[in-house]
């Protein structure tokens, strides 16, 4: 069986928050081009609200565990563009992302196994000033360098201080959990931070679930989206194992005038 070198025919992925009307994707992706002019270069998505680097730390946690050993990803939401702000490359099973230090890889940050590196002037790599276009005079050609075979401790110095979003993880309180809204997906359902493992003994009388959001309650989980009750904001356990919220052919999120990062408390 032949092999393929990764490094001949990369896959590196982007998402941004640049949205499709401007040029800044194009960019990108002819600065990546001209280094790597065999990559496969996959937009998972450029539509992320502006500096929305809640969404985006869940996207990329998502998208990463589909991805075949040896990917890159390059994730530039960063509203930190043109300060101090680290530029970080993090290992995580076998692929390595490349983002900036503000808490998108938060969650792959808590998994095991994951190392933080942060990238710095090198002889295999230096940067010029950029205040704001980072994401096509640093991050570009971090990400292209990897994709050379270059190692990100050729570039890099280990880090133990990369900047969280704690909150995006929930938390016991005494016999309830405490979430919070992390996603809104193309339909409006709300995706929150509760997942089947910290429901734990919670989904065992499933039908009895109960969530509260500010004064509303929601009761009983549904197998699937038919089930849900019309006009009604409904609980699902959805394929990601996130506790969601939605209501049938309709938007939770307009419906509720749900946000992110708004709590939700299973009682």
């Amino acid at each position: 069986m032949v092999v393929e070198d990764a490094t001949k025919t990369p896959i590196v992925t982007l998402t941004t928050d640049f949205g499709l009307n401007d040029y800044f994707v194009a960019v990108l992706k002819g600065v990546l081009l001209q280094e790597l002019p065999s990559a496969r270069l996959i937009d998972v998505t450029h539509n992320l609200s502006r500096h929305d680097i809640i969404s985006a730390a869940f996207v990329i946690k998502e998208v990463v565990a589909y991805f075949p050993v040896g990917t890159i990803h390059l994730v530039v939401i960063d509203p930190g563009v043109g300060t101090s702000r680290k530029k970080m490359i993090v290992k995580h099973k076998g692929q390595t992302i490349v983002a900036p230090d503000n808490g998108v890889l938060t969650y792959l940050l808590n998994e095991a196994g994951s190392q933080a590196f942060e990238v710095l002037d090198s002889s295999n790599l230096k940067f010029k000033i950029s205040p704001t276009f980072a994401e096509r005079d640093h991050f570009a050609p971090i990400a292209s360098a990897l994709a050379k075979g270059i190692f990100p401790e050729d570039i890099g110095e280990k880090m133990s201080d990369a900047h969280q979003l704690n909150d995006l993880f929930c938390r016991q309180k005494e016999s309830e959990v405490l979430g919070k809204i992390v996603y809104f997906d193309h339909f409006g359902n709300a995706i929150t931070n509760l997942t089947r493992e910290s429901l734990g003994e919670k989904l065992q009388n499933s039908h009895n679930l109960s969530v509260l959001y500010k004064k509303i309650r929601f009761v009983g989980l549904k197998k699937n989206y038919v089930e849900g009750l019309k006009d009604e904001g409904n609980l699902i356990i959805n394929s990601s194992d996130h506790l969601e919220i939605f209501v049938p052919g309709k938007s939770a999120k307009k419906q509720f005038k749900f946000q992110l990062m708004e709590d939700i408390l299973t009682i």
